[in-house]
């Protein structure tokens, strides 16, 4: 006798709801396929911030390790990529951590990255949320101060609604 399988379902669980601030001067990038993307208004020529969010779902034996490993895999394919902080993330419903970094962009000017990795157990499957704020050196610390604002103010809701 068949039976049916539904998603969403406690076997297999909906994506977690994503809410991020948009600044003033700041736009939705809604047709680059991202989950939730945003870019600020600058004038052509100049490198454009932006916040990208990525999320990916993964099988049951997924560690924080493991995305760790894969974002430094990442990082090293950049042109000299230099970490300069990182701290762990440790929410009630996920495990994670923050790295601060820079790299040379194409134009020879400095770029900085902020990346939070979430890691989020949703019993037989981990939900990972990536979010990426870049801005160029030539924004001044103004730049990855609003990228940092505007990481702190996502918001990762599993239950639901």
């Amino acid at each position: 006798m068949s039976s049916t399988l539904v998603f969403p379902s406690e076997a297999f669980p909906q994506f977690p709801r994503i809410e991020i601030e948009r600044p003033e001067g700041w736009n939705a990038l809604a047709a680059v396929g991202l989950p939730l993307a945003l870019a600020k208004d600058v004038p052509a020529g100049v490198f454009r911030p932006n916040v990208l969010v990525t999320l990916t779902r993964l099988g049951a034996d997924h560690t924080v390790d493991q995305a760790r490993k894969a974002f430094t895999a990442k990082t090293k394919a950049l042109p000299r990529y230099k970490e300069e902080s990182s701290h762990v993330v440790d929410r009630e419903d996920c495990e994670g951590f923050t790295v601060e970094g820079r790299f040379a962009g194409g134009r020879g000017e400095i770029i900085h990255q902020i990346v939070t990795v979430m890691v989020i157990n949703r019993g037989y499957v981990f939900d990972v949320v990536e979010i990426t704020g870049t801005c160029s050196a030539l924004t001044g610390d103004n730049g990855k101060k609003e990228i940092r604002e505007i990481l702190s103010s996502v918001h990762v809701d599993i239950s639901g609604s």
